[in-house]
């Protein structure tokens, strides 16, 4: 989302874009996530730990599938939460998920000038919101399989590679492929 807006106010400084199952491809407070302000957002993050960060890669960014090489990644955010920098780590997320949540990009897309790659793992199912979200509202959110192409078809100069068995980390789970579709695609 972040890449989305620099790219959107900064063009010119932009040749091309790449964004892996990026966030903002859907306005989740317009779907029906109730807006929380950041004192909440901040205590739900500051008590993540490795059993929190697992479970919700898993479910998430794994598609409900392990291997132990992605603890690697669930520890390096596990010891930032337990650090000493914990507490500005977790107000940072807190502002992070306040600005998806009010700040949406998706309205946008068809300003987005440079080439750009859109890489998306079609299982992911990342939502923000949709934890405290009312079940009807969480059935609508976060099919990247539909939300891949309907961005793809909205950013003018878009081309999507779609990895229909990933989640939102297909560079994690299959590397040599992502790696051999995205040097493709730099390549042309």
């Amino acid at each position: 989302m972040t890449s989305i807006r620099y790219g959107l106010m900064y063009p010119e400084t932009i040749n091309e874009l790449v964004l892996v199952n990026p966030i903002g491809l859907e306005d989740w407070t317009a779907l029906g996530v109730p807006y929380r302000d950041i004192e909440t957002l901040y205590a739900s993050e500051v008590v993540s730990n490795y059993t929190t960060i697992r479970a919700y890669q898993q479910a998430t960014y794994y598609v409900n599938t392990w291997d132990a090489s992605y603890d690697v990644w669930v520890n390096m955010l596990a010891n930032i939460y337990a650090g000493t920098e914990a507490p500005a780590f977790a107000f940072d997320q807190a502002l992070t998920t306040d600005m998806a949540l009010s700040a949406p990009v998706v309205y946008e897309f068809g300003s987005l000038k440079p080439r750009t790659l859109l890489m998306i793992g079609d299982r992911d199912n990342t939502a923000l919101g949709k934890q405290w979200s009312p079940p009807e509202v969480q059935e609508k959110l976060g099919h990247y399989d539909v939300l891949g192409k309907q961005a793809a078809a909205a950013m003018p100069n878009a081309d999507l590679i779609e990895f229909p068995d990933l989640g939102h980390a297909p560079q994690i789970q299959d590397p040599d492929r992502f790696h051999a579709k995205l040097l493709g695609w730099l390549s042309t």
